[in-house]
């Protein structure tokens, strides 16, 4: 059974990122920008959790929260917002959220929070929370373990790793060298002399081990102008 979230942001290009990042990781995801249409829509979807902006144009979103919590006490609510003062988070986990994200947001750590709760709500499959496919591959993001459509492992290096994870949380969406950068640098140590043109050659390492043509890819796309693109799984399988 595939899990159905509701996203509910008002700035539509946040939302239609987390909305295209949950499809991908397999979940049934509606989403609006409204705190009443929110409440309509959990009352006609009977969604397993509801990731929540609090700054709405309409009904803020400690206001929703409460109504959710009061209506439907067993629903996930995950608080996401620009505030980061404590005060904000005691109000909004005492108005019923499970948990409180701020912005910007780091997807990995969103999908991470997501999955988190719908266990604990009862919901979520355990053996695949973090897996994924890739085309012919299948990746276990926890373990960091790559496999192909007849099992054998195919070793990246934590670098290469580091990039894939990268195009991962954006997948679908031309993603900079700057901010795959960004992802490489992140918890690795000697990373003084790493720039772009690094990125660069990570890139045509893992077109190498993952394309069945490295030189006409179709997994790791290049967005002229703006970076690279890791292709939608529907678009792998035309």
């Amino acid at each position: 059974m595939i899990d159905r979230l509701v996203v509910v942001e008002d700035a539509p290009e946040i939302r239609e990122m987390m909305v295209l990042y949950l499809q991908n990781a397999g979940f049934e995801v509606y989403s609006t920008d409204s705190g009443r249409q929110c409440l309509l829509m959990v009352e006609r979807l009977k969604p397993a959790l509801v990731l929540l902006d609090i700054g709405l144009p309409d009904l803020d979103g400690l206001t929703v929260t409460a109504q959710l919590r009061r209506n439907q006490p067993n629903l996930g609510v995950i608080l996401v917002t620009v505030r980061d003062e404590d005060y904000d988070r005691v109000v909004g986990l005492e108005a019923g959220a499970d948990c409180y994200l701020t912005k910007p947001l780091n997807l990995g750590i969103l999908l991470a929070q997501v999955r988190s709760l719908l266990r604990r709500c009862g919901g979520g499959d355990r053996e695949s929370d973090y897996s994924l496919s890739l085309g012919r591959f299948r990746i276990d993001l926890l373990r960091r373990h790559i496999v192909n459509q007849d099992g054998v492992d195919v070793s990246l290096t934590p670098g290469e790793f580091a990039v894939l994870i990268g195009l991962i949380e954006r997948r679908g969406h031309a993603v900079n060298r700057h901010e795959l950068l960004t992802f490489l640098r992140r918890g690795q140590e000697d990373t003084e002399d790493v720039d772009v043109r690094t990125v660069d050659a990570l890139i045509v390492r893992l077109r190498r081990k993952l394309e069945v043509s490295p030189n006409r890819p179709q997994l790791i796309m290049t967005v002229y102008g703006k970076g690279y693109r890791l292709a939608n799984e529907a678009e792998i399988s035309q």
